[in-house]
């Protein structure tokens, strides 16, 4: 299921103008530790954040690279909730289209492993940060409205979309606990 195709157009106006022929695959989604709160990686000496994921390695599915992703990034192992679709963002500017297969995973342990982020997220600081899940969405859509930054823009808008369309995944995995 497409959650959304975001475009230029969605910062700048203008007609919508679509990338078809350099696509990049990756994997974002949301992570719900044991008292259901919400992963976000905070970018250090900033006000922004990012929901884990990242590249699938070519012997991976979507699937498994997210569990993997989910997993370097928070220390935690996790198991799949369910599948929250895909989104694409088509940045004109960078001359490509990303398209990310979004997942819903819930932590199985609280023992952590030591996190094991990439070198482009150490060098840029990532941290950690648990949030309910009002908090983080509230957070996410202001951050995404007030951004005047192009890479920025696009991620925090697809962050934001992708954590309101895992509402229901995340509704009923709550529910369940109780």
């Amino acid at each position: 299921m497409l959650i959304a195709k975001i475009t230029d157009s969605d910062f700048f106006g203008g007609e919508p103008q679509y990338i078809e022929d350099d696509a990049r695959y990756n994997v974002r989604g949301v992570v719900l530790d044991k008292n259901g709160n919400i992963a976000l990686m905070k970018v250090e000496n900033s006000e922004y954040y990012k929901l884990p994921g990242g590249n699938i390695d070519i012997t991976e599915t979507p699937e498994v690279a997210f569990t993997r992703q989910a997993s370097e990034e928070t220390g935690l192992p996790v198991e799949k909730i369910g599948y929250i679709g895909w989104i694409e963002e088509h940045k004109n500017k960078r001359k490509f289209c990303m398209v990310s297969h979004c997942y819903a995973v819930k932590a199985t342990s609280e023992e952590t492993n030591h996190e094991q982020l990439a070198a482009a997220e150490e060098r840029l600081g990532y941290k950690l940060e648990w949030l309910p899940y009002e908090e983080a969405i509230t957070k996410l859509k202001a951050l995404s409205e007030s951004c005047k930054e192009y890479q920025m823009s696009f991620i925090l808008k697809r962050e934001y979309l992708i954590l309101e369309s895992a509402k229901e995944l995340i509704t009923n995995e709550l529910g369940e606990k109780e």
